[in-house]
């Protein structure tokens, strides 16, 4: 390990440490990158983040990614036989220089979804073939005809029967930040990566083998907002500060790596 990668374990390898580096005078932007990152919450608007706890931590902990085999023995005698083989074998270990567990707790808009409700009627084919086509505009009529074999108002009259449904989505409630209904809870596994240079594309491969390595694994979170769980870790990568005039700045990585899902963490270089 480079002093780089040292004076990083000794700043964040601990609770109080870590929630400074996560929420850097009290700024939550990159904890929502985290909670984005393990939960698909298209149905989810977070309004705020109230508050933020960094439970247990552990220090250089490797995941050992599953490789699989497959292939088949054969023999010719003393009779031809044939046996589908499949092996699984432990590939080299991907590290997470810290990983800890983090509790976070937010006031968010959720979207119920669901059907309101459904309201299906019968197509009128007694007209003709323009006032069927206005029925159904979804429809691409001669599309619809030509597949089938259909030439004429009387053809598609004959042939079927068509129904049309028109499906109406429950409207949410008016969105109340004070309603204790709005306050959620989550828990959510996160691995720290430590890069010794300001390498913007080794950090994001780091992410993403980190990623590709653990993305079989049951979630270790404990999420309470409505979402269906997407990866078991979020991932942050650590990186020297900016400090050259040819750097790219600190904003410029922040929004590079939060659009791949990734917090980026910023460390002053001993």
């Amino acid at each position: 390990m480079s002093k780089f990668s040292d004076a990083v374990l000794l700043a964040l390898g601990n609770s109080d440490g870590l929630k400074s580096a996560l929420t850097p005078q009290g700024d939550t932007t990159g904890v929502r990158t985290l909670v984005g990152a393990v939960n698909d919450s298209d149905l989810v608007r977070v309004d705020r983040v109230q508050d933020v706890a960094v439970g247990d931590i552990a220090l250089q902990v490797p995941f050992v990614p599953p490789r699989r085999v497959e292939g088949d023995l054969s023999r010719i005698l003393p009779s031809h036989a044939r046996t589908d083989l499949r092996l699984g074998i432990a590939g080299d270990p991907v590290w997470a220089d810290i990983l800890a567990r983090v509790r976070v707790e937010l006031v968010a808009e959720v979207d119920p979804g669901g059907v309101e409700d459904v309201v299906t009627r019968l197509v009128d084919t007694s007209g003709t073939l323009d006032e069927f086509r206005a029925q159904v505009p979804f429809l691409d009529v001669d599309e619809f005809m030509k597949h089938h074999h259909l030439k004429t108002i009387e053809d598609l009259r004959d042939a079927y029967e068509y129904l049309v449904a028109e499906f109406r989505m429950r409207a949410p409630p008016v969105f109340d930040p004070a309603d204790p209904a709005n306050a959620y809870g989550i828990e959510i596994a996160v691995a720290v990566l430590v890069l010794d240079s300001l390498d913007l594309t080794a950090g994001l491969r780091a992410a993403k083998e980190f990623r590709a390595a653990t993305g079989h694994l049951l979630s270790p979170a404990g999420a309470t907002v409505p979402g269906e769980a997407v990866a078991p870790y979020a991932v942050a990568v650590v990186l020297p500060t900016p400090g050259a005039a040819s750097d790219p700045t600190t904003g410029d990585v922040t929004k590079l790596f939060a659009g791949e899902g990734v917090l980026s963490l910023f460390f002053p270089t001993p």
